[in-house]
């Protein structure tokens, strides 16, 4: 029988949350494909329509959680009145927000995708994409606002800025605080180290250096939980110093 696309992406839908739960229980390592058709209701067989093996549930639920925050972004009505820094404090707050309830299993995700020849030689995905489509939709915005000059190399700065996303989920993987309150000071830091570099116009001049310095910072905080605050902080209070040249502030304030 036949099943309407709506149909399709609803058993996907519930596949993914059916194996997340799991993985988060037990374990991914724990868990078989088994075990997630029975508890999703569905053939044995089928979940392989869908998922061809265990590892397509990591990636799928990334780019579920991705997709979610840019439709939140696309619904947010009084978005396009944000300042730079409020628009990425926006995005990043709420992806957060999505990716909390499964913490220890995105933490567990992240560890084994990193692991895995075949993530690590696909650059891109179709979330990854479209997360790149609007970080330069909003590059772009703001210089049509005249909030930050013309931005070289959209792509690569784009790329950069993905990174330190990734970045700031990390650290907020290993953040105990409570509610979370460093990693609210550290995404404040690095929205206006972001904002203050393209209002300055050096990012786009300097992106494959920033760029390194994070991406080798980023391992090194991997492999043993240093590093890369103390980068970003660092960058935070040049751009503290450099308050002269742009005069945005971030209001928007996480409220979870």
């Amino acid at each position: 029988m036949k099943i309407s696309n709506k149909q399709k992406e609803a058993n996907k839908a519930k596949l993914i949350a059916v194996a997340v739960d799991l993985f988060s229980e037990h374990g991914f390592h724990n868990v078989s494909m088994k075990q997630i058709s029975k508890a999703a209701e569905m053939g044995d067989s089928t979940i392989y329509k869908y998922f061809p093996n265990k590892d397509k549930f990591l990636l799928s639920y990334h780019e579920t959680a991705l997709n979610s925050v840019l439709e939140l972004v696309d619904e947010a009505e009084d978005f396009s009145h944000f300042t730079l820094e409020e628009k990425l404090q926006f995005f990043i707050y709420n992806y957060l927000d999505i990716l909390v309830e499964n913490r220890e299993f995105v933490a567990e995700s992240i560890e084994i995708l990193r692991a895995s020849p075949a993530f690590l030689m696909q650059r891109e995905f179709p979330a990854s994409k479209a997360l790149k489509k609007k970080i330069i939709e909003i590059l772009e915005q703001s210089v049509e606002d005249e909030e930050i000059p013309e931005v070289p190399f959209e792509g690569a700065v784009a790329h950069l800025m993905i990174d330190a996303l990734l970045g700031i989920v990390l650290y907020w993987l290993q953040d105990d605080s409570e509610e979370f309150t460093q990693t609210t000071q550290f995404v404040e830091v690095s929205t206006n180290f972001f904002a203050t570099l393209l209002r300055s116009g050096v990012l786009g001049k300097g992106v494959d250096l920033v760029s390194f310095m994070i991406k080798s910072q980023m391992m090194r905080f991997l492999e043993n939980g240093q590093g890369f605050s103390t980068l970003m902080k660092g960058f935070g209070a040049m751009a503290r110093n450099g308050a002269n040249m742009g005069t945005g502030k971030g209001g928007w304030k996480h409220g979870g």
